[in-house]
This record gives structure tokens, C-alpha cells and sequence, in this order.
């Protein structure tokens, strides 16, 4: 195997096993993002982040991925806002703009939201306080057809990596 086939086609994460730090090799290996352009966050920053979303507990793998590329990921998924910025005022975003339209944001107590998309699409982790450390990621476009795309953080990741910067829905 070439050297230029080996930097092509880097060695699969294992999808129940992989590490964050594994993770952001893939991805700088398939040059999705430049090496400059991922900036992890500190732990002050992600207590931030926690405080800012009311929630008791970041999800350990969730909490590693803020660590290592958390504060700009903006490159791998580019149509959504997830990077630390933004996630500081995503959650009182989305629960003004579902209120205002007359939705039931209790779904949203203990959530912890990853990600905006286009109008009122979020991505979130139900019950961040209590899920496990590599947890559910949901989604909602209008706060009534909440479901859960994929099983874990490291699927949405994956999906994410091998897709076209759009997280691909694991049936």
C-alpha cells in the first residue's frame, strides 16, 4: 500500500471504543479541517457551559470532545453553529424562539444542547445530568418531533466524519 493510499484511507475508529484524541486524528488524517482550526476548550470554559445550560453534569465523552476540538468545530458540520461560542447562549435561544411559538420546552429542562441547525433544529442530549457518558444524541426542528438519531455521541461523530458534514441518521 502506498504512502499516499495510507494518509487517503486512514485506519477505522472502532465505534464503541474510540477516543476523542483517536477522533481528532481522523480527522485532521482525512483533512477535514486544517491542524490550526480545532481549539478545545478549558475546564473553566466547559463549567461555563454547563452553568450557562443548567445542567448538573456534562457527559464524559461530550466533555472530552469539548476538551480537545469543542471551541471551533464549525468545520466538520459547517451549516450548524456547535462550537463553544455559540453553545453558550444556544439553550436560552432555542427555549425563547419554541416559547414564542406557543411550544412546551420542558423537554429541554435537563438537555444539553450540541448544536443548532437552520430555523428551530437543535441537536441536544436529554437528561445531560443523568446520561450516560457516552450519551443519545436527539434532535427537534419544531420542539414536537424530538427523536433520537443516534444511540450514542460516538455514532453522531462518526456519522459526522464519514458523511458530508451533516450527521447522518443511524436506522
Amino acid at each position: 500500500m502506498s504512502r499516499k493510499r495510507d494518509r487517503a484511507a486512514p485506519d477505522a475508529l472502532d465505534p464503541r471504543r474510540f477516543t476523542i484524541a483517536e477522533y481528532r486524528r481522523q480527522v485532521l488524517a482525512r483533512r477535514r479541517v486544517l491542524p490550526g482550526e480545532l481549539a478545545g476548550c478549558s475546564p473553566g470554559e466547559i463549567d461555563t457551559l454547563m452553568y450557562t445550560q443548567q445542567v448538573g453534569r456534562v457527559p464524559w465523552l461530550y466533555r472530552e470532545f469539548l476538551g480537545a476540538m469543542g471551541k471551533n468545530p464549525h468545520p466538520l458540520m459547517g451549516t450548524v453553529e456547535w462550537s463553544y461560542p455559540d453553545l453558550r447562549q444556544a439553550k436560552d435561544e432555542v427555549i425563547g424562539d419554541l416559547r414564542s411559538d406557543g411550544v412546551d420546552t420542558s423537554f429541554l429542562d435537563d438537555a444539553l444542547v450540541i448544536g443548532l441547525g437552520s430555523g428551530h433544529f437543535i441537536f441536544y442530549i436529554p437528561g445531560a445530568s443523568t446520561a450516560p457518558d457516552d450519551p443519545p444524541v436527539w434532535t427537534t426542528s419544531d420542539g414536537s418531533d424530538r427523536k433520537q438519531i443516534h444511540a450514542t455521541f460516538r455514532e453522531f461523530l462518526l456519522s459526522i466524519l464519514d458523511g458530508d458534514g451533516h450527521p447522518v441518521e443511524i436506522k
